[in-house]
């Protein structure tokens, strides 16, 4: 995660010292198990469905940590008024931990340029697509139009909002408690045990 070569943002020196104390520390240790790992599940509002011309409109994360969801672990944001700021906090909430999405080619590419564009930096996190993984941990039970609202009628849970990112987020915590514990049930016990499943489903159906 480093800055680009073009001119970065003009940011002042106790937002460039967060940035730097952000950049420096320790990447997730993905060989824990899941339960000692933390996992943040984030949600996009966004003013259109074009990365090069439209933009986010509000964020939300929901921590999930030790399989449990806690109401202090959240984060919400409408990238505003100082922008930098925001997404500074936002990066403080992150750490380290893995991103949870769900069909992630429809969310990167949005955060990638919100964070080139305020903080000047590439951002290159570790991400989980519920989208691959829900399939490929529920394959005779799951249902089989591989949809958000599908995954969600499928466990019970209520429909999401495209209005209310926080509600989204919650329920992709939640879509992601499942995948950890079917995970576990297969011996898939770590993050990095579950990034090299989400590979191998990739590879096999020849996604990139």
């Amino acid at each position: 995660m480093r800055f680009f070569g073009k001119a970065a943002p003009v940011l002042s020196d106790a937002q460039r010292r967060r940035l730097a104390a952000w950049q420096e520390q320790a990447p997730a240790v993905l060989e824990l198990s899941h339960y000692q790992s933390r996992y943040v599940a984030l949600q996009l509002g966004l003013e259109g469905l074009d990365p090069e011309r439209h933009a986010i409109s509000a964020l939300a994360a929901v921590g999930l940590f030790q399989g449990a969801i806690r109401p202090t672990d959240a984060f919400w944001m409408t990238p505003d008024g100082d922008a930098a700021e925001a997404w500074l906090a936002w990066l403080e909430f992150v750490g380290q931990a893995p991103l949870v999405g769900f069909h992630l080619a429809s969310v990167r590419p949005f955060l990638e340029r919100a964070l080139a564009a305020r903080l000047g930096i590439e951002f290159r996190p570790v991400w989980l697509d519920l989208a691959v993984l829900l399939p490929e941990l529920y394959r005779e039970a799951g249902p089989t139009e591989a949809t958000f609202a599908a995954w969600l009628e499928f466990f019970g849970l209520p429909p999401a909002s495209a209005r209310e990112p926080m509600q989204a987020a919650l329920l992709l915590a939640r879509l992601c408690q499942r995948v950890v514990q079917a995970a576990r049930a297969r011996g898939i016990d770590t993050p990095a045990a579950l990034l090299e499943q989400l590979r191998a489903r990739r590879w096999l159906h020849g996604e990139a």
